[in-house]
């Protein structure tokens, strides 16, 4: 067996039967008098519960998954180009991610989100490897959807100006500063929209979940005569 096959056998296991299970692969490597392969398999690490359950998500619902990524695509499309609906497209990857949440737990959600933001997470997300939760590293993806800030040229002298201009100051590092700082801006921008998405959503759901203990509490104390 290949240890691409072994990797992908591991990692659609629980991270409690991890361990043994490489082991046990390492060891019928060797006795097979496969050392290079033996090696390899015993180099794997062990995924953390949350990466675990990102990977058996992966496995199980890849078509979500993807369709998710795409929903989160479209959203930086419409946040950062204009194309299509806002409103539609957050509500669309909000609703994708919830699904997602249900199928795989709690646990999935940070590193869906940080997929949701940075390709390079995102395909490292698709191979159904991960050993840890991944963090999007500063604000990723989001910089290449920011179309180029137009910085408007200095002013040019009056024709009538009868005094010889002097030499135009270089000033491309300054504007190319201004342009880089209102990028990282439009983004934070849109990271806080998310923020504010994400917020009222779980007070909905916080909300939701209050009420249904109270109304359990009511039926209970209703059944004891309090």
């Amino acid at each position: 067996m290949r240890v691409d096959e072994i990797a992908d056998r591991l990692y659609a296991l629980p991270p409690e039967e991890f361990t043994s299970a490489r082991n046990q692969a390492e060891r019928e490597l060797r006795h097979a008098g496969e050392r290079e392969q033996a090696e390899l398999v015993k180099a794997l690490r062990k995924p953390s519960a949350a990466a675990g359950a990102v990977n058996r998500l992966v496995r199980s619902h890849r078509t979500d998954v993807e369709a998710f990524l795409d929903a989160a695509a479209s959203l930086r499309d419409a946040q950062f180009a204009g194309k299509g609906d806002l409103g539609a497209a957050a509500q669309a990857e909000l609703a994708a991610l919830e699904e997602l949440v249900d199928l795989g737990g709690e646990s999935v959600r940070a590193s869906l989100q940080a997929a949701a933001v940075d390709d390079e997470i995102a395909r490292e997300l698709l191979t159904a490897r991960l050993v840890r939760e991944p963090e999007p590293a500063g604000f990723g993806t989001l910089l290449l959807y920011t179309e180029p800030v137009k910085v408007g040229p200095a002013a040019k002298s009056k024709s009538g100006n009868r005094h010889t201009p002097g030499p135009r100051p270089d000033d491309s590092a300054a504007r190319a500063r201004l342009q880089e700082a209102t990028k990282l801006l439009r983004v934070a921008e849109v990271q806080e929209q998310q923020a504010q998405q994400y917020w009222t959503q779980t007070q909905r759901e916080l909300a939701k979940a209050q009420a249904a203990v109270e109304k359990a509490q009511r039926k209970l104390d209703l059944l004891h005569g309090d």
